[in-house]
């Protein structure tokens, strides 16, 4: 079978004996200015396998270059989620600012890291604030580009780590379209498994 086939095996186990989510996002980017990107946010998650939709979230972005080496990124969210035991859905609101640094930008490749602090407010469990921390890379091309991410999360004094990866591929010079796994450690010690895509769209300002 090889060591290659025994892996995909334990881990195919692994999946089936835990709910296996998704999420799918839809990005889109305007540029008004040069320093200033504009972002349209809008995302779906499911549970139960992939079977029942139980949250979505949409909202707006802005990104200013303060520096070509810093930006600074201030968003608002509604978020709506299914709450089983009710039947109905829970409204609530996350607004959020911090920075971002690409520590590495060239022709092969990006490596940023984006500093996020989240108030949440009017949540089932009463208002919270998050710190949130992620380290992305990804690899540049004409074609399919990997990337991988790092994301440690700090709320209601207690820790969590999120890892992903997957691969991009450029459809258009204003299109891309990523496909890729994500793993979540959630506040109650479960563990998250999470199939992802994501639709974005980029303007291109004329110069």
């Amino acid at each position: 079978m090889g060591r290659l086939g025994v892996i995909i095996f334990l881990y195919a186990t692994l999946l089936s004996a835990q709910d296996v989510e998704s999420l799918h996002q839809f990005n889109a980017f305007f540029k008004p200015t040069a320093k200033l990107t504009l972002q349209a946010h809008a995302r779906v998650r499911s549970n139960d396998n992939i079977s029942n939709i139980f949250q979505f979230r949409g909202g707006p972005l802005a990104f200013y270059a303060v520096k070509p080496r810093l930006s600074l990124i201030a968003g608002y969210y509604y978020i709506g989620q299914e709450v089983r035991f009710r039947g109905d859905i829970d409204a609530f609101h996350r607004g959020f600012g911090g920075v971002q640094i690409p520590l590495i930008k060239n022709s092969t490749m990006v490596l940023e890291s984006r500093t996020l602090v989240e108030r949440f407010v009017f949540t089932p469990t009463g208002n919270f604030t998050r710190g949130r921390q992620r380290l992305y890379w990804q690899k540049q091309g004409r074609t399919l580009m990997p990337y991988a991410s790092v994301e440690g999360l700090y709320a209601q004094q207690r820790g969590t780590v999120r890892l992903g990866l997957g691969l991009i591929r450029q459809l258009s010079p204003t299109m891309q379209l990523g496909f890729g796994y994500e793993m979540r450690q959630y506040n109650n010690g479960s563990v998250g498994h999470i199939v992802t895509s994501n639709l974005q769209f980029t303007q291109k300002r004329e110069k």
